[in-house]
């Protein structure tokens, strides 16, 4: 069995012969763990850890980004990052909001947004070919359509619910500029890559860890719609939706799967209402949970016994029957121990049905 058709067998609750495995983590953690096991590329590592898939996205072309000395950059919708530095660890943190402060919808029309002419969407045809045999989804970033999280970082986190709340006329131009580039992007994604992409993967977080950071009138109003748009191509092909979303999200469990989700992700388990046994007895024959083990306490501070036991702990849970692949509940943080991660994985290797 091949890491795609494990996959796949899992997502058709059956249980494939081993359970599936997912990663995500942080770019620093990543080279930290690459300089660690002597590896010079991402693929050595995943391949290492036998996780069973690969991301895709097409190749940036635009004008450079970060500057030359490595301590600013920005991304294409105009959000400043800094290199900042805390003990040991160095990463990106969001420092310039580039309409923070700001509520006019006539300044949206002369805003420098972002087009898909910055991207070379040819060059996924050999990324396709190369990870043929894996489970193949849109790279996280800006290969995986978002809205909130995008209009949260254009706006800034502070002024987001306010801007949302009171001045709609301002937030509705915000979601149609958002929606109007992804739905071009996805368009010229899925036209040179059709149904040999295995998952389009749709990102926002709607949930804090007590419980939704959404009305259900503003989902209905703008997440719902904005989500079926950009995943209407992507389901004609047969592509498979996996959605992710952070928090205490069990609440619009029911709306995921109403608009088609396959999978969810990241399953925060600390959340409000995001066990593990009661997301698998009440929704485990609906939708495909991935990740659950827990990044924060487990892997960024237990012991390497701690986390074994943790995975066959979860796993005894919410593999039996399929409709589960394991992963690290958030992303995997540069000060998470490397030693953990392996244990991880060594450990659901170990894990039968």
């Amino acid at each position: 069995m091949n890491h795609k058709e494990r996959v796949l067998k899992a997502l058709n609750r059956e249980e494939p012969d081993r359970v599936p495995f997912f990663y995500w983590d942080v770019p620093e953690f990543g080279v930290k763990m690459m300089e660690h096991l002597g590896f010079s590329n991402r693929d050595q590592l995943l391949e290492f850890l036998d996780v069973d898939f690969r991301w895709v996205e097409p190749l940036y072309t635009g004008p450079k980004l970060i500057d030359a000395g490595m301590k600013s950059k920005k991304d294409i919708w105009g959000v400043g990052y800094s290199r900042v530095k805390k003990g040991a660890f160095e990463f990106w943190e969001a420092t310039h909001f580039p309409l923070e402060g700001i509520n006019d919808p006539g300044v949206l029309k002369d805003y420098p947004w972002p087009t898909t002419d910055l991207f070379d969407f040819s060059t996924l045809n050999k990324q396709i070919e190369k990870y043929q045999d894996y489970a193949i989804m849109t790279a996280p970033g800006y290969s995986s359509p978002g809205l909130f999280r995008i209009i949260q970082r254009i706006l800034g986190r502070e002024s987001f619910l306010d801007v949302m709340m009171y001045h709609p006329h301002f937030f509705k131009g915000l979601v149609e500029k958002v929606s109007e580039f992804y739905i071009v992007f996805i368009e010229r994604f899925f036209e040179q890559t059709g149904d040999k992409v295995d998952f389009i993967r749709i990102a926002d977080d709607f949930g804090a860890h007590g419980g939704l950071i959404i009305s259900q009138d503003m989902w209905s109003q703008y997440c719902k719609p904005a989500i079926e748009s950009f995943t209407a191509l992507p389901r004609k092909l047969g592509v498979k939706f996996y959605m992710h979303s952070c928090g205490a999200v069990r609440k619009l469990l029911p709306e995921f799967v109403s608009i088609g989700a396959d999978v969810l992700d990241p399953i925060q388990t600390r959340a409000t209402g995001m066990e593990p046994a009661g997301l698998k007895k009440d929704f485990g024959n609906y939708i495909t949970f991935c990740g659950a083990l827990d990044e924060e306490m487990l892997l960024r501070g237990g012991t390497p016994k701690q986390v074994k036991q943790g995975v066959k702990e979860l796993l005894d849970i919410m593999a039996p029957g399929g409709g589960f692949i394991l992963g690290p509940s958030h992303k995997l943080k540069v000060e998470t121990p490397v030693e953990n991660v392996i244990a991880m994985y060594e450990a659901a290797r170990e894990w039968k049905y």
